[in-house]
């Protein structure tokens, strides 16, 4: 599965207006939204926080470079437990009252308050590290909303995951989009269709389990029954054959992986919850996708020590989860999975790697996140809190600030993988040779078989820390080392089968 992505300056020419491209989700600045409201309509908005009823407003984009105008927006309150706390998070849509219309390429947006997070970037640095992973992007970025002239804090602006954002992301669209949220644990009901669709979520605005996002009017769930009988059939030859038929097990091991190095238990393999399912047609495979990442890097409810929780056996035993539990009970599918563990804790999450990113969007957001008084009203943030969440625990909510908790959640990996000592990649690993040998500029590498869908190289000093990272296009390539002193170093390549690695001089 590849992604596609699009460069250049796009304009399009939307409700006669022309609009500015290319900056909705430019997580390098941060905008300003401004949603002028009859205050009538917001009272009522406030009032009925269950209701999804879009009411009219103005909507203005400010990227700090152009400003633009859309009249007859939808504006409504979005989330669950969210709507009842007292920093509101929001849905704009762009063609609610104007039929076909998108702005930068899309019809909605997702605008979240981050009110129990007292850092504000969790839910933003894991779609960072998601990406980052080699997964399907989720476009997201910061803004400062504005309503009726009013500052209503610093939020999180989502793309919507429906079919605009499929034909962003998949070579190939027209497959069914599920949304899956609590008690979503593909439990198998029998063989009829209804069944499922008559399974009710337990969020506060109700709702299907399965939710279908594209598709709705053919409603067909044949192939999701089919994945589901599937998945809780009793593992061995037989399973493994036939799940890797209709599920892109690679796909969701990493997923998996990636919840698991991030501490994301209110997923599908800990709480049976935020995940899509997408119907690829490419392959005809359904492809595992992990949302609403909020409550990650050590947010906690349930007095677990989610940075030093085995990620060998991390699954949640108290219900029924096949998908985790019967995919993971076959030996080769569980050695993958400790392989993109080994892969993640040692470059995505690596400090050296997360560390800069995470200063980074701290700095963007700083003065926004300290004038946001709605930031305090929840959970009585401060700005100490905010400045501190980075660096050490706030309250029993958050017992570990970001940074502690990579650094610990990157030791506590490693060693549960590899219990008896050997350092950093223990297993599955093949040296391999480059050339020039010492090295000048660049060195040439060529992996000796197909590096599978997750190619990322790092190189080491001799110390262990990584100086430099690459995704890497395929299995034969050139690296550049010129920025390099004079030593030696080593390198290593990881794949979703294999770990290759290389020492090498710099002269």
């Amino acid at each position: 599965m590849k992604k596609l992505f699009f460069t250049g300056l796009l304009i399009s020419i939307l409700a006669g207006s022309v609009y500015t491209q290319n900056t909705l989700f430019d997580d390098s600045r941060l905008s300003a939204i401004y949603i002028t409201i009859s205050p009538d309509s917001l009272a009522v908005i406030y009032d009925s926080v269950l209701s999804d009823h879009y009411y009219m407003a103005r909507f203005i984009f400010d990227d700090n470079e152009n400003r633009d105008t859309l009249e007859n927006v939808g504006f409504r309150l979005r989330g669950n437990t969210s709507r009842y706390s007292k920093k509101k998070s929001f849905k704009i849509s762009f063609n609610e009252y104007v039929s076909g219309r998108k702005y930068q390429g899309v019809k909605k947006i997702n605008l979240n308050g981050e009110h129990n997070d007292p850092s504000m970037i969790r839910e933003k640095l894991f779609y960072d590290i998601w990406k980052k992973a080699g997964m399907v992007e989720r476009r997201t970025s910061f803004v400062k909303m504005y309503i009726n002239g009013t500052y209503y804090g610093l939020y999180t602006n989502l793309e919507e995951m429906e079919k605009e954002w499929l034909t962003l992301v998949y070579q190939k669209t027209g497959g069914n989009l599920f949304k899956c949220s609590y008690p979503a644990d593909l439990a198998y009901h029998g063989p009829y269709q209804q069944t499922y669709k008559d399974l009710q979520n337990s969020t506060v605005t109700g709702g299907r389990v399965y939710e279908l996002q594209t598709n709705k009017t053919d409603d067909d769930y044949t192939r999701l029954v089919k994945l589901i009988y599937t998945l809780n059939q009793q593992p061995g030859a037989a399973f493994q054959q036939e799940v890797s038929a209709i599920l892109n097990v690679d796909h969701f091991l990493k997923a998996l992986a990636l919840d698991v190095a991030t501490g994301n238990w209110d997923d599908y393999s800990y709480n049976k919850n935020n995940y899509y399912l997408y119907d690829n047609p490419l392959d005809s495979t359904y492809d595992f996708i992990t949302y609403d990442p909020d409550n990650t890097f050590g947010v906690d409810w349930f007095g677990i020590d989610w940075a030093k929780r085995d990620c060998r056996n991390w699954i949640n035993t108290a219900m029924p989860l096949p998908l985790a539990q019967k995919v993971l009970a076959i030996p080769v599918f569980f050695n993958r999975y400790k392989l993109y563990l080994d892969t993640i804790a040692n470059t995505v999450i690596n400090p050296d790697s997360i560390f800069p990113r995470i200063d980074a969007l701290k700095q963007l957001i700083q003065q926004a996140a300290v004038a946001d008084t709605y930031r305090t009203l929840d959970y009585g943030y401060t700005v100490a809190d905010f400045n501190n969440s980075f660096i050490q625990a706030i309250d029993n909510h958050t017992p570990y600030g970001l940074k502690p908790f990579l650094a610990t959640r990157k030791s506590a990996i490693l060693t549960q993988l590899h219990p008896d000592g050997i350092s950093g990649h223990g297993f599955l690993q093949k040296e391999i040779t480059v050339y020039p040998n010492p090295a000048g500029e660049k060195i040439f590498v060529k992996v000796p078989e197909n590096p599978g869908m997750m190619v990322t190289a790092t190189i080491s000093d001799i110390y262990g820390k990584v100086i430099l990272e690459f995704d890497l296009p395929d299995a034969a390539f050139s690296l550049p080392v010129y920025s390099l002193s004079t030593g030696m170093y080593l390198l290593r390549i990881y794949s979703s089968g294999m770990v290759y690695q290389a020492k090498f001089i710099r002269k």
